[in-house]
């Protein structure tokens, strides 16, 4: 500084301009170090408030000088030329053939495919992905969901009770999720329709679901929400936030792959509202088809929606 003031007095600068151009040079320089300081500081607070990565990203200080230094970043962040935060697409990771199956006889039963990070218009972030959540009242069977079924993509945190033991009152559900995954938005895709009306989305049967159900699927759609009917003796699936086209639907499926008979059954709801469920013929021949094709993927715990005794002659 010093030797610039005394380079400035020997070859007579007009002091005015000269000091001018040392302040902004002075303040250009403090931005810019302001510029690093402030951006590695937020990479620090993003690393310690959400799952991160390391990764290399590059900020340019200007046109002639460019510094590459270690930015601790979320998978699914990166900067621009200018060090702005962009969004890039989390890789698509596959799904096991396992989850994929059972996941199509939950999503037909109580599961539900959802978003946690949502805009003011009630739709999801363009940057969130889908995650896939249970409820359900038996504590083994969503145990066993969560250790044996879904464990590729769910996390270590073990299914929660509701309500919280700490409030004394009684546990009636449990609940579990999974992990927000690029591969759960396609499939979210498939199962549910934006509805302006109710501003919210509308789980709908898939057109393709002849490919998708499988013996797995029909095993886990009846073990979420069959019952045997002790009146009719027989097999019956609570459908009734299906409209009734969908349920015809899901009962010709049930026909052409796998040789099932079942009818429509209406229901009326205390709130006078009209819902339709699948009530699988009785006939024994009907029922044993049905146990034999779901009875491997059951659980035991579960084996009494099958009344399996009464066709096979076991306890």
């Amino acid at each position: 500084m010093l030797a610039c003031l005394r380079f400035a007095s020997l070859h007579g600068f007009n002091s005015y301009f000269f000091y001018l151009y040392l302040v902004i040079l002075i303040l250009f320089v403090i931005l810019a170090i302001f510029k690093i300081f402030f951006e590695n500081i937020i990479d620090i607070i993003i690393y310690f408030t959400s799952e991160s990565a390391l990764e290399l990203s590059s900020i340019a200080i200007s046109d002639s000088f460019n510094l590459t230094c270690l930015s601790v970043l979320p998978a699914h962040l990166a900067r621009d030329k200018k060090g702005r935060f962009i969004s890039k697409p989390l890789p698509l990771e596959p799904l096991p053939n396992k989850v994929v199956e059972a996941l199509v006889g939950e999503l037909l039963a109580d599961g539900h495919l959802g978003f946690t990070h949502k805009g003011e218009d009630g739709k999801p972030k363009p940057t969130t992905n889908a995650l896939f959540a249970m409820t359900l009242k038996s504590k083994k069977f969503v145990h066993y969901l969560w250790q044996e079924v879904y464990k590729p993509i769910c996390t270590n945190t073990p299914p929660r009770p509701w309500p919280n033991p700490k409030t004394g009152k009684p546990v009636r559900q449990y609940a579990f999720s999974s992990r927000c995954l690029a591969s759960l938005s396609q499939i979210h895709n498939q199962w549910y329709v934006w509805s302006n009306t109710l501003n919210t989305f509308i789980k709908i049967v898939p057109s393709n679901i002849g490919e998708l159900l499988t013996p797995m699927g029909l095993a886990h759609w009846i073990m979420g929400d069959g019952y045997r009917n002790k009146a009719d003796k027989t097999i019956e699936i609570c459908t009734d936030n299906f409209t009734f086209s969908e349920v015809e639907f899901l009962i010709n499926v049930l026909k052409d792959k796998f040789d099932l008979v079942a009818t429509p059954k209406k229901r009326i709801q205390a709130n006078k509202k009209v819902c339709w469920r699948i009530r699988f013929s009785g006939k024994p021949e009907n029922i044993s088809k049905l146990i034999s094709l779901v009875r491997p993927h059951f659980i035991p715990s579960m084996l009494y929606k099958l009344n399996i005794s009464r066709y096979l002659n076991i306890n």
